[in-house]
């Protein structure tokens, strides 16, 4: 009896024993498997990080290293497919820059778009590839919000997915992270995988959770890095081509003063920017006439100066043997008024000289009123505004009537200065303007000494208003001297 007990208790042992081992055995091959999973996911990941660096160097534009991070993210981890969305500062949006060929669906899905995909692949494609995200709400928004990576084996379980359930998206594991570059949010990464809905088949592991952070984290620097030299080089082409705009337009400014025998001209042109919307002219009437012209359009920059190309190529071409200024300005104003946006205009003036005689005829287009300084009347200066009313704002008939010639007379030692606003309305450290009365007590203590005294000295007397303080606008100066 005892040697049965004996012998059962052996065998139940020898049984227990057995199970033991073959479960220890299970245990050991599978912690083995996983191991080896772990360092093939880990060589992958080295291999990812090489490349990355290697794309980096040999071509950094954002499309390139778009489609680097996200098929190299979805080999590493074994995926399905990925996705990359960028943010948009100026939306607030995540726009989607980079699909896999086998897609990622991490948004939300209609009904008709199920229906119309299951018969039609391609408008799934469409839908992921033209479709934005709220940077605000939302799953694939909350890693960025969080600034931390998410991972849910069910997409459509998730409490912030808003979608309902369909064939491309259930049972789909997705994992999400932020893309950060210092303080700077990029976008977000989002990898997808399918899987059975089983226990022993969920998906990602808490390994690619991991490895998927950290392929997050050196992606953000790529991108950012890749942002920043992109950023730098359309910097460097924007401000060549604004040196070429800008050497282009003082090639249309006046080299020289005219000849004139009875008259002395002096100019200066001084742009805020690389490219201006001032513009002046020395314009041939005929053999006794001169014209000068002065412009500023209401603006800065390249669409102010190609506005300023054209008024000088249409006044240009209307200006000989025309000895009416108005004229010019008339035929400008209805040749360019269908051609300039709503919100801009021009301001111009237009002057006639007659070498032979002191008479002189201007127009003035809403521009600022001209300074004649009378040297018989020991310096006195009077502001001459007739009316007028900027070019492009009106279609003809009301410019056509406002915009009138004014005849005037200058003697011997006379100088009549032409200014725009930039001059009168320079700042100082207290942010006061230079003003027109300091611009007319500037002109009375220099025009005794002639056209190119006034504009030296009004140049310096604008540099010592304003100290060191940046010129936040184009000044124009042109001064005529009667001798």
């Amino acid at each position: 009896m005892n040697n049965f007990i004996y012998l059962s208790i052996i065998t139940l042992l020898s049984v227990a024993f057995a199970w033991l081992y073959q479960r220890m055995r299970k245990k050991i091959d599978l912690l083995s498997g996983e191991k080896e999973a772990i360092e093939i996911e880990e060589h992958r990941m080295f291999d990812f990080l090489h490349g990355l660096s290697a794309s980096l160097q040999e071509d950094s534009s954002p499309p390139n290293m778009h489609r680097y991070i996200v098929n190299g993210v979805i080999q590493v981890i074994n995926a399905d497919a990925g996705a990359l969305y960028l943010l948009d500062d100026a939306t607030n949006e995540l726009i989607p820059v980079c699909l896999s060929k086998q897609l990622a669906p991490v948004i939300p899905l209609s009904a008709d778009l199920v229906n119309k995909a299951t018969e039609n692949a391609n408008s799934l494609r469409s839908h992921l590839t033209l479709t934005t995200a709220s940077a605000d709400a939302g799953f694939l928004s909350k890693a960025l919000i969080d600034e931390k990576p998410i991972h849910t084996n069910a997409l459509t379980e998730h409490p912030l997915f808003e979608g309902e359930n369909n064939p491309f998206q259930e049972n789909l594991a997705v994992m999400t992270a932020p893309l950060i570059y210092g303080e700077k949010k990029i976008g977000v990464l989002a990898v997808t995988k399918h899987h059975s809905g089983q226990p022993e088949d969920q998906g990602f592991t808490a390994n690619d959770g991991d490895v998927f952070a950290s392929l997050a984290e050196q992606s953000s620097f790529a991108l950012g890095s890749a942002i920043i030299h992109s950023d730098a080089h359309e910097k460097r082409q924007l401000e060549q081509e604004l040196r070429n705009a800008s050497e282009i337009q003082r090639i249309l400014l006046p080299r020289t003063s005219p000849g004139l025998d009875n008259y002395h001209l002096a100019a200066t042109f001084s742009a805020a920017k690389l490219v201006s919307g001032d513009y002046y002219d020395y314009v041939p009437v005929d053999d006794h006439h001169c014209g000068v012209v002065i412009g500023d359009v209401c603006g800065k920059g390249i669409p102010a100066s190609l506005i300023m190309a054209m008024c000088r190529s249409v006044l240009r071409s209307n200006a000989s043997n025309e000895f009416s200024p108005a004229a010019v300005l008339h035929a400008l104003n209805r040749l360019i008024f269908p051609d300039i946006r709503e919100d801009m205009f021009i301001s111009l003036l237009y002057l006639i000289i007659k070498d032979d005689s002191g008479e002189a005829v201007m127009a003035r287009a809403g521009h600022d009123p001209p300074l004649l300084c009378h040297h018989d009347q020991g310096g006195e200066i009077e502001i001459l505004s007739p009316a007028g009313m900027a070019a492009g704002i009106d279609m003809g008939d009301v410019f056509d009537r406002i915009v009138q010639d004014y005849q005037f007379t200058l003697k011997k030692g006379d100088v009549l200065l032409l200014y725009t606003d930039g001059a009168t309305e320079t700042l100082d450290a207290d942010g006061e303007e230079f003003g027109v009365q300091r611009l007319s007590d500037v002109l009375h203590d220099s025009y005794q000494d002639g056209a190119d005294a006034v504009i030296a000295n009004i140049l310096t007397t604008l540099k010592e208003f304003s100290g060191n303080d940046q010129q936040n606008d184009d000044i124009t100066l042109i001064a005529v001297e009667k001798r």
